[in-house]
């Protein structure tokens, strides 16, 4: 598939899942944003839960996509290849992960006695967490490394930083009455970044491919 193609994924991505997220609630009598986690909408015998996992999913597969066109975008320069790889490669095992936790092991309904594939999926969603992380670091110092741009180590730095701090928020409040609140925050930090890598890349392309006049 076209490098293009593959990056665009990563803008659609994250507008993708804000846009179900919000389709969700409103088509779901007594839904809160503030109160509800995002994956109530998708767990077992959640309404409307064949309408919205399909485009739950499309979400993970953009984003397994994106991965892709990060690691042939990173391909194309010789320094700290290794590491840019290695971030890559993170980007697209959370994708996959995420395309787990959203169709195999979705969340247990609130209030319902956990079940196997209830557990798996607050344990997957931990490991994503820490591959979100991890994979915003690498890019982050390898773009620093190969003076493509040093600046976005220091935003990537300031992100990670933030997602921390809204996943310990979340955590703190987990079960309180601003739980969804907490947990979209934490969210929309790292799908900010998503959309802000994919139009750096777009744009990098974009003047790679002008030919210098001479």
């Amino acid at each position: 598939m076209n490098r293009r193609y593959l990056t665009l994924c990563g803008l659609m991505a994250p507008v993708l899942f804000i846009f179900t997220t919000i389709l969700g609630a409103a088509i779901r009598p007594g839904y809160s944003h503030v109160s509800n986690t995002m994956s109530e909408l998708f767990s077992p015998g959640a309404p409307n839960r064949l309408l919205l996992v399909p485009l739950f999913a499309l979400h993970s597969v953009l984003l397994v996509l994106f991965g892709f066109g990060i690691l042939m975008f990173v391909q194309g320069y010789e320094e700290s290849k290794r590491m840019g790889i290695l971030g890559a490669s993170s980007f697209i095992a959370m994708g996959v992960l995420t395309f787990l936790t959203m169709t195999i092991f979705p969340q247990d309904a609130w209030g319902s006695p956990p079940t196997f594939f209830g557990q798996l999926h607050i344990l997957l969603s931990g490991v994503i967490s820490i591959f979100g992380i991890l994979y915003t670091l690498l890019i982050g110092i390898w773009f620093h490394r190969t003076g493509i741009s040093p600046n976005f180590r220091t935003y990537s730095l300031v992100t990670v930083a933030a997602v921390v701090i809204a996943a310990g928020w979340f955590m703190a409040n987990y079960g309180s009455p601003i739980m969804g609140l907490t947990e979209r925050l934490a969210a929309l930090v790292g799908f900010q970044w998503t959309f802000v890598l994919a139009v750096f890349i777009l744009k990098r392309e974009k003047y790679s491919s002008i030919p210098s006049s001479k």
